[in-house]
């Protein structure tokens, strides 16, 4: 049967020697260019809700052998299915024999034709839609799923919420920011100019590639007035959904309620020196749910957990802990 982590099915994380610091260690992977390219895929559109769908990219694994189920990977804010977060997992995974479905959230991808909505980060329920749509088409379980930042957030509500009934057998999250009110605040501090300011620059692109397919209410989507992601949250994502404001958004889709919820072994692998993503956060949580394992390993920054000699250490990692919590 699936259970806990009752040791750690991976190798600590250090990063290069030359790259000190939680800023340079998010910053310089994300930007150094990568020579992994996304895995062939079969295309498919799931609803999620009336009049809005996403996109899931399934591949399968190399060689004919059994697979050892199904892997969902989830990207975060501003990013897709192919980023670099999602196709470096896709690319482990398949070797160590998953079948593998990246989706594009509602907007993200080159998407924005398939949704009424402008995405958020209370659309927790789509991660279960996609599931229930790899289950009815056949895919092998068990089913695992894997999210990356805010995508990680949105795979922790879901198996929050959806409690004993999830569909996925086990669950992994790679620097969620769980508390959303918590981390707009420290994303707003000078010394995150750089990546408040890229965050911004996706969503204002997003958001203008949807405008080219309909109407958004708001003013234009300029990212050098705009500047900071609270102030598009107030602009666009909070009238859409429905939110009196900002800090009631943020409340809403925040993970820290739900965490003691989730019925499925998890893991949520957190950075200390993540700059965006404070792990005092985490470590309040600690104990509470036998089900959540933590791992917080010194350095890595947001996202980053870069190795020199090739591969994201944090998709063999987390992809090493749902198949030891799968037992498979």
């Amino acid at each position: 049967m699936p259970g806990v982590l009752t040791r750690q099915p991976f190798e600590a994380y250090r990063a290069p020697r030359w790259i000190p610091g939680g800023h340079l260690q998010t910053l310089i992977p994300a930007v150094w260019p990568s020579r992994r390219r996304a895995p062939a895929s079969q295309r498919f559109v799931t609803e999620v809700e009336p009049g809005s769908s996403v996109e899931v990219l399934v591949s399968r694994p190399y060689g004919d052998v059994p697979a050892l189920g199904t892997l969902l990977v989830v990207h975060g804010l501003g990013g897709s299915a192919d980023s670099r977060h999602p196709v470096e997992t896709a690319r482990e995974a398949l070797q160590r024999g998953w079948v593998v479905a990246r989706v594009n959230l509602r907007n993200c991808g080159g998407t924005a034709a398939l949704a009424s909505t402008l995405f958020n980060a209370v659309q927790s329920d789509d991660i279960g839609a996609v599931l229930a749509d790899l289950a009815d088409r056949g895919l092998p379980r068990p089913f695992g799923v894997l999210g990356f930042s805010l995508g990680g957030t949105l795979t922790l509500r879901y198996a929050g919420q959806s409690g004993d009934s999830c569909i996925a057998d086990a669950v992994a999250a790679v620097n969620p920011p769980i508390d959303l009110g918590v981390s707009a605040r420290v994303i707003d501090r000078p010394a995150n100019l750089v990546f408040k300011l890229a965050y911004t620059y996706a969503l204002c692109r997003m958001l203008d590639e949807i405008r080219e397919d309909r109407e958004v209410p708001g003013p234009p989507a300029r990212w050098q007035q705009i500047r900071s992601v609270r102030r598009f949250d107030e602009l666009f994502v909070v009238p859409a959904a429905g939110f009196a404001d900002a800090d009631e958004y943020y409340a809403a889709a925040s993970a820290t309620t739900i965490l003691e919820d989730i019925r499925r072994p998890t893991l949520v692998i957190a950075s200390r020196n993540d700059p965006v993503v404070p792990v005092e956060m985490f470590e309040v949580h600690h104990g509470r749910n036998e089900r959540i394992h933590f791992h917080h390993p010194s350095q890595g920054g947001h996202m980053g957990y870069w190795r020199t000699q090739g591969g994201f250490w944090a998709a063999e990692a987390a992809v090493a802990g749902i198949e030891a919590m799968l037992k498979v």
